[in-house]
């Protein structure tokens, strides 16, 4: 199953068009689907986007072949031009950084993006929208991070009332192709034999069980880089494991740093 989440009605509307999906009224909110392809609109803004991806994912829980997507407007600094797509590596918000996982080849042009609580009139640093951190973290008590996908499209140069409903929809609707090269691209991944032989799985899944589901997964996409970058390469795993929950997350934290170095 594809997993899709837009905070916008507008952004929806071409993405049904193009994959035929049809309305569902499952969950309070508003929902489309097909087959293989199942969309909330989540509204604008943290809380909705939190609430309508918890909501959706436990109602139906994915399976380990399934992927999530993203995909939605932004508005951004000068040097992107209006309608560009741009592939999110790292979610900006406050203090924190989170870190979808790209592990595919692709021609996007990747870059950060910056999270806020407001429409922005002034220019950032990077891209700007309301959805991207909660989203990620609610997607990724479900999905592993090369699972889950940040598309976004530039609509504006931080001129919010400049955004029509039509202007999104015509947005949207000349990126249902590149949609479809995203989506091809996070099923390749999946579909491709394990990385791993049966006694370093073994060794993983031990060495996981010492940190929490949330803090394994992220290990695990570290490994999965690491593999892929240096291929029939396998980082030990050292058994001696802390005992202090502080001293545990610190070795995990210098790990994921030697394994994506």
């Amino acid at each position: 199953m594809i997993y899709v989440i837009t905070a916008l009605d507008a952004e929806a509307r071409p993405l049904c068009e193009h994959y035929r999906l049809k309305r569902d009224t499952s969950l309070p909110y508003t929902l489309y689907r097909n087959e293989e392809m199942v969309l909330v609109v989540s509204g604008i803004g943290r809380m909705n986007a939190l609430m309508a991806v918890s909501a959706l994912l436990g109602w139906r829980i994915p399976k380990e072949e399934d992927i999530l997507i993203n995909i939605g407007i932004c508005g951004a600094p000068l040097e992107y031009r209006i309608g560009e797509a741009l592939l999110i590596h790292q979610i900006l918000d406050g203090d924190r950084r989170y870190y979808p996982d790209i592990l595919y080849t692709h021609l996007f042009r990747e870059t950060s993006i910056r999270c806020v609580d407001a429409p922005q009139s002034v220019l950032s640093d990077y891209p700007v929208d309301m959805e991207s951190s909660p989203i990620f973290q609610a997607a990724s008590r479900f999905f592993k991070l090369h699972q889950i996908a940040f598309l976004k499209i530039v609509s504006d140069h931080c001129t919010p009332e400049s955004v029509t409903k039509e202007g999104v929809m015509e947005i949207l609707r000349s990126h249902v192709d590149t949609v479809d090269t995203l989506i091809s691209r996070l099923r390749a991944i999946q579909k491709e034999p394990s990385l791993f032989s049966a006694d370093e799985r073994d060794i993983i899944e031990v060495f996981k069980t010492h940190f929490t589901k949330s803090q394994g997964s992220a290990l695990e996409d570290a490994l999965i880089y690491f593999r892929l970058r240096n291929k029939g390469k396998f980082l030990p795993l050292n058994p001696l494991i802390p005992n202090s929950k502080r001293e545990r997350s610190l070795l995990l934290e210098e790990l994921i740093a030697t394994l994506t170095a």
